[in-house]
């Protein structure tokens, strides 16, 4: 490890983007295509405070595939191109693609179903050897990425990829012979056929030369291939595919009652695009379909992408009824407070019991008992000072923030599963950002002391600098949700498993912009917040369209190209589905019960009141509240006989008889 040293603000941390920028979502009733009157479209702007942190390099991981001067792209769904010592197949929606020894290969990945999992492997597909001998990444942005060909003579060619483009574009540096794998099949003028696994794929490549299975494409010339779906005519999509794309832009906007993204491809005037199912943004799409493991995708002649989901508002306290057992409440949380113990080292557990005492405030004032309110602002006043200090990680290895200058992370010193790589950053530090906000509310006074170190957290996972941290590291525009895995060293492509901690990280910091007064990230913070919250309905808890044999009605771990019915910790049902329901917050009743028979099904799916008792039963039992009335009597009677001592450690007693009689009220 270096000797630690300052990072400075142009090398450390952090202006805080305030990106404006859309893609799509579920059907709303603003039209975000044309813009609606009420929606500001704009550009990124850095804005914010820029702290310095101790530079300390905690993890060995070092880029293996990525160009001079780009940051490390972790988090993304091409991660796995970048790291390790052999490049990861990933997973460009909705292809699957691959670098090889010498070239690359690309696939329409068959849909494979099993009781608990679906499945969209790489199997074979189109083989291309370029003659090359390097490659690596040289160019990307939240959605798409360009990969760079060598051999000893230099640059061969480049490669462009986008989730929500069907096409695999190659562009030549110099002449260059490509061998296919397949045989090709002259189908038209620059244009040729051939297949693979059932599957027709078309090549244009104007002015290229064939002879055989070798295509020779001109210094500045193109190939673009693509799968053919089912009923389409190749001459239909050659026609409608211009020059590749070079790049995705991404914008977002809010309404009233939306969060509005666009996505614009770039670099042609006509393409063929692919929403993510479920968008709502595939009106009038009409060049065929494919099937993946996310449902039917519509290929549509557009270059722009936009859809809507509904806007959700961040929430820090309970709305608690007049009705409700205040006493026992007030009562409880006097007993939570008393047997609260030292917070832990790292940044999930850490974090974690970081939020539980700042639940606790917020209950405290929401009953309107100041002097709990006290006891519990002192507690996480004492419990959060440590991590504030911007010389912690000189003075220990614990309970401290740093910046790694080698994969451009704020990091945590205690490592936590794999935080030092860039897993679960957002999980982690929405917890910080929650806990903070309640504290400066509290204690206005402390703001100042705060903010460097929660500005850095907060830039980590949604900010960006040019030279310090990448913009939006975590969140996929395209798909509308967030990647967990720093380097995504699997086949299946990159994953996310806690799609409701990934809701309270863009809570916490939409809460964490509005004490700060930063309008602007506090806009993106909503955006952020709306998308994931709409993912974790449509794509975790209530997911439509599961395909036999698929036994179960929820999905745990959504991957690149897969679909798992499981965890990275547990076996369990409880906590299979109690892993969507964590953290306990007023955030979570604006989206986790919209269907009460869902939530009925879901809850009896894990075994009904067995799951109650199993790992992370609470969060379950306490979902199961949100399927009606009398669901909601039994929680409240089942919460009366726990023992506090045996609650998950983000978790308070009464924060749950909190959240029953939110729920209550509505």
């Amino acid at each position: 490890m270096r000797t630690p040293r300052r990072a400075t603000a142009a090398a450390a941390l952090l202006p805080l983007l305030a990106l404006c920028a859309c893609v799509g979502g579920g059907p709303v009733a603003a039209d975000p295509e044309d813009g609606p009157a009420t929606a500001d479209w704009a550009t990124p702007d850095a804005i914010g405070h820029a702290p310095e942190l101790p530079v300390q390099r905690i993890s060995d991981v070092a880029p293996s595939r990525l160009a001079d001067g780009l940051l490390p792209p972790t988090n993304r769904w091409f991660s796995g191109l970048v790291f390790g010592a052999e490049p990861q197949t990933v997973h460009p929606y909705p292809l699957a693609f691959r670098l090889t020894d010498s070239g690359f290969a690309f696939d329409l990945p068959e849909v494979v179903a099993s009781a608990d999992a679906i499945l969209a492997p790489f199997d074979g597909g189109i083989t291309v050897d370029a003659g090359a001998t390097g490659a690596e990444v040289v160019r990307y942005d939240e959605v798409s990425v360009t990969i760079r060909l060598s051999d000893d003579d230099g640059a061969i060619g480049d490669l462009t990829l986008a989730e929500g483009w069907p096409v695999v574009a190659f562009t030549a540096a110099r002449e260059t012979a490509l061998g296919i794998d397949k045989p090709l099949t002259a189908y038209g003028d620059d244009l040729w056929t051939t297949a693979a696994d059932d599957v027709v794929y078309g090549l244009t490549a104007p002015g290229a030369g064939v002879d055989g299975g070798t295509v020779t494409i001109a210094a500045g010339s193109t190939a673009q291939w693509w799968p053919v779906p089912h009923g389409a005519a190749p001459e239909d999509w050659a026609a409608a595919i211009g020059d590749p794309v070079t790049g995705v832009e991404t914008e977002y906007a809010l309404t009233d009652e939306a969060a509005l993204t666009r996505l614009t491809y770039e670099g042609t005037d006509r393409t063929i695009v692919v929403p993510f199912p479920g968008s709502g943004s595939d009106d009038g799409c009409t060049s065929g379909a494919y099937e993946t493991a996310f449902g039917a995708a519509a290929a549509c002649r557009a270059t722009t992408l936009s859809w809507g989901v509904p806007r959700m508002r961040p929430a820090a306290g309970f709305d608690l009824p007049d009705s409700a057992d205040l006493e026992g409440i007030r009562a409880q949380l006097a007993e939570d407070l008393a047997a609260t113990l030292p917070t832990a080292a790292d940044t999930y557990f850490g974090g974690k019991g970081l939020a539980r005492l700042a639940s606790l405030l917020l209950l405290a004032r929401s009953l309107g008992d100041r002097p709990l309110e006290d006891e519990a602002t002192a507690l996480l006043e004492r419990e959060l000072g440590p991590w504030t200090d911007p010389d912690g990680c000189v003075l220990r290895a614990e309970r401290c923030l740093a910046y790694d200058d080698r994969l451009h992370l704020v990091v945590g010193r205690a490592p936590s599963f794999g935080s030092e790589e860039g897993n679960d950053h957002h999980f982690h530090y929405g917890y910080f950002l929650f806990a903070a906000t309640a504290l400066a509310e509290a204690r206005p006074g402390a703001l100042e002391r705060l903010t460097p170190a929660m500005d850095a957290l907060a830039a980590d996972i949604a900010g960006g600098a040019q030279d310090a941290l990448p913009a939006l590291r975590t969140f996929d525009a395209y798909r509308g949700h967030s990647w967990a895995s720093g380097t995504a060293p699997f086949a299946d492509g990159n994953n996310q498993e806690s799609s409701s901690e990934a809701v309270a990280a863009w809570n916490g910091l939409a809460l964490w912009a509005a004490v700060r007064g930063d309008d602007a990230l506090r806009a993106r913070a909503e955006w952020l917040l709306s998308a994931e919250a709409h993912a974790a309905r449509s794509l975790w808890l209530e997911p439509d369209g599961l395909p036999a044999p698929y036994a179960h009605g929820i999905v745990s771990l959504t991957w690149g190209g897969k679909r798992d019915y499981a965890t990275w910790f547990s076996p369990e049902p409880s906590a299979i589905l109690g892993i969507q329901l964590l953290p306990v917050g007023p955030v979570g009743l604006q989206y986790l019960g919209q269907d009460p028979e869902r939530v009925a099904a879901n809850v009896a799916a894990a075994g009904g009141e067995a799951a109650f008792s199993g790992e992370l039963g609470e969060y379950v039992l306490l979902y199961s509240a949100l399927a009606g009335d009398e669901e909601r009597a039994r929680a409240a009677a089942l919460v009366r006989e726990w023992d506090p001592a045996d609650l998950d450690d983000g978790l308070a007693a009464s924060v749950a008889m909190a959240w029953l009689a939110a729920i209550g009220r509505d």
